[in-house]
């Protein structure tokens, strides 16, 4: 039996299949808050990768090339085969465990299979594994590979799975740590790999903490001082499967994500009023409606949201100054436009609508005179 908020996300999908989001689909409304489009479909339980293929009929850009998805398994099944002794080296040769601490549990194997059932075991396991570190328990795992954590959104629960958590007897609790295929090439490594990591990290923060309000650890301020803005990258040496480990913070990420996730109550309202407008069978499977929700294109969308494509063509249909880069659509923001834009610099067109109009027209202006004398 759903209860009634999942009825009322199920009626916004219409027919687009409800969706485990994940870290990844967690994360990604972070990247991209004032997209009201990408927002929608996040509460609603779908993917923009779905919605790009059902919706518009688009086949969504491809993810990872089979030689990168098949070279981050091996990492991984190198990183973690015979107990997981290269990640236990990793972490004793940089002083985070002690020789003698090499518990280690892997929820993948310890239960395997997908069923909701399975599903759910591993993550009861994974809640008495942190009830037991959290009680000081000395026989608590160092390592637990592949745990369970949820993370609330609009009140619905959803699961999302660490690649580890590691803790030494000495720490009083885990430390998330997400593991990555990328060449660890420090300051050259790519931003957008590290970024995408920190933000996936940020969800086992917070799936961290919502675990310890589980257990009945009270006060924002404690959980915080238990799970820290804090994770682990762990990285491949380029040229090998060795790891590498790298301490992150995460403060602007952890942030960005719980705001995101705690400022969804009134946007339901927000999204079933303004398809409300459309009709009263209105639902995000039809491209009328979902094209009606406003979206907000950025160059980092590429990053992140299968959306992108659509959006772009959308942007370029209306001018939108942002094809110029971020802060094309800062500067032209008054004119609303590049084609607007264009008219106030040669004072073509009607007269400025507005003080902020008239002021980068003379700005425009003052540039192309400036431009043209250096042409002379």
């Amino acid at each position: 039996m759903l209860d009634a908020t999942s009825l009322r996300l199920a009626r916004l999908r219409g027919t687009l299949p409800a969706e485990a989001l994940g870290s990844r689909g967690l994360e990604r409304v972070a990247r991209n808050p004032a997209c009201d489009r990408l927002r929608a479909l996040t509460l609603a339980g779908a993917t923009p990768a779905t919605a790009a293929q059902a919706v518009y009929g688009e086949s969504p850009p491809e993810g990872q090339s089979p030689f990168a998805l098949g070279a981050g398994n091996q990492f991984e099944r190198l990183l973690f085969q015979d107990g997981a002794a290269r990640l236990l080296d990793l972490y004793r040769e940089r002083g985070r465990l002690a020789a003698a601490e090499g518990t280690v549990v892997d929820l993948s194997t310890l239960v395997r299979g997908v069923k909701p059932a399975d599903l759910e075991r591993r993550r009861d396991l994974t809640l008495d594994f942190l009830r037991r570190k959290l009680a000081g328990d000395p026989a608590a795992p160092h390592v637990i590979i592949k745990p369970r954590l949820q993370v609330p959104l609009l009140g619905v629960e959803y699961d999302t799975e660490p690649d580890v958590l590691v803790a030494s007897g000495a720490d009083a609790f885990y430390r998330p740590v997400e593991v990555k295929s990328y060449p660890d090439r420090a300051g050259k490594t790519d931003p957008a790999d590290v970024r995408g990591a920190c933000r996936q990290a940020a969800v086992a923060v917070v799936g961290l903490r919502r675990a310890l309000e589980r257990l009945g650890v009270a006060g924002q301020e404690e959980r915080q001082r238990l799970v820290p803005d804090l994770a682990d990258l762990v990285l491949r040496r380029p040229g090998s499967f060795f790891p590498t480990l790298r301490p992150m913070t995460l403060r602007g990420e952890v942030f960005s994500l719980q705001r995101a996730l705690a400022q969804t109550g009134a946007e339901l309202d927000q999204v079933e009023a303004l398809l409300a407008t459309l009709g009263s069978h209105a639902t995000l499977d039809d491209p009328r409606v979902l094209d009606a929700v406003p979206a907000n294109y950025v160059e980092g969308c590429r990053e992140h949201c299968a959306l992108a494509a659509h959006c772009k063509q959308e942007a370029a249909q209306r001018g939108d100054p942002v094809l110029l880069g971020g802060r094309a659509r800062e500067e032209l923001a008054a004119a609303g436009s590049i084609e607007r834009g264009l008219e106030l610099m040669y004072g073509r067109g009607p007269a400025p609508a507005s003080p902020e109009q008239a002021a980068l027209a003379e700005q425009l202006q003052d540039a192309l005179t400036e431009y043209r004398k250096a042409l002379s």
